[in-house]
This record gives structure tokens, C-alpha cells and sequence, in this order.
């Protein structure tokens, strides 16, 4: 896997953004979604799951977001790495508990994996260096060499 030019990564981060924004509106962005689209967790054990298309995303959604408030926000925090095929990101949902009312606040690391414009599978980590070291082992499973330009970890 090849870094790619400035101009398909800069796509892949908006079409990133426009996630995010669909999840803020609790929609389902159908099309943002390739046919055969899935979003697996790899957090943790005991969260491990895959959700598969609209449905799955629907799913996904309401999972996640069923412990905080109505108003509670998904966030960026930090673009890790983009290239053409895929966005490695630092994401926060900041909001309220839904049964306390206090503040409550979850991060992950999503890789994001994007074709003709569209997200085609998700996957997210407990960790930056969980979701690197998967992008790194899919990109040798598949005979390519990954080279990222990364922050500091």
C-alpha cells in the first residue's frame, strides 16, 4: 500500500467527516455505504461484533449510543493516517448518561476503509496501536507494504 496524493486521502477524510456527521443526525448514511459494508468491533473481548449493511450501521448506532443522552456528540479527535484506501482516526462520543445524567464520554480508534467513494468496512480499536498493527498485518496479508507518515504515538 502506497501513501497516497493529497487529493484521494483529503476525499477520504471529508467522506470520514460525513460519518461522523450522520451519526450526530442518528442517520443512516446509505449513501456512504458500499454494498456489503461492515462495521466490526474490536475493542474488547466481550464487544466483539460485526453489524453488516444499513441495518448493521442502524444497529451499530443504537448499541452504541443507548448509555448516553439524546444530545451526546461523536467526534474526531485526531486523523492518525489517510491514504487512498482508508482513514485511521481517534474518535470521541462526549455527551451525558442517558439513566444519570452525568457526564459521559467513550474513545476508540476507527479504521475506516473507503472504495469508489464510499465506506466499505469498518473496524474499531481499543487503541491507536491495536488499529495500526491491523492495517499493517491486512497490508502484509495482502503482499503490500504500508507506509505511514504518523505522529508521534
Amino acid at each position: 500500500m502506497r501513501i497516497a496524493s493529497a487529493q484521494a486521502s483529503q476525499c477520504n477524510i471529508e467522506l470520514q467527516g460525513r460519518v461522523v456527521a450522520a451519526l450526530n443526525a442518528r442517520e443512516i448514511p446509505t449513501d456512504l455505504l458500499a454494498p456489503g459494508f461492515s462495521l466490526t468491533n474490536c475493542a474488547s473481548a466481550v464487544a466483539d461484533y460485526t453489524y453488516r449493511g444499513a441495518g448493521g450501521w442502524r444497529d451499530w448506532m443504537n448499541d452504541t449510543f443507548e448509555e448516553f443522552s439524546e444530545s451526546a456528540q461523536v467526534r474526531i479527535e485526531q486523523i492518525i493516517a489517510a491514504t487512498e484506501e482508508l482513514v485511521v482516526a481517534r474518535f470521541c462520543i462526549d455527551g451525558a448518561s442517558a439513566h444519570l445524567g452525568t457526564p459521559l464520554s467513550f474513545s476508540w480508534t476507527g479504521v475506516t476503509w473507503f472504495r469508489n467513494g464510499r465506506a466499505t468496512r469498518a473496524a474499531g480499536y481499543s487503541t491507536r496501536r491495536e488499529a495500526l498493527e491491523a492495517v499493517r498485518r491486512e497490508a502484509g496479508e495482502r503482499g503490500r507494504v504500508l507506509t505511514l507518515n504518523l505522529a508521534a504515538a
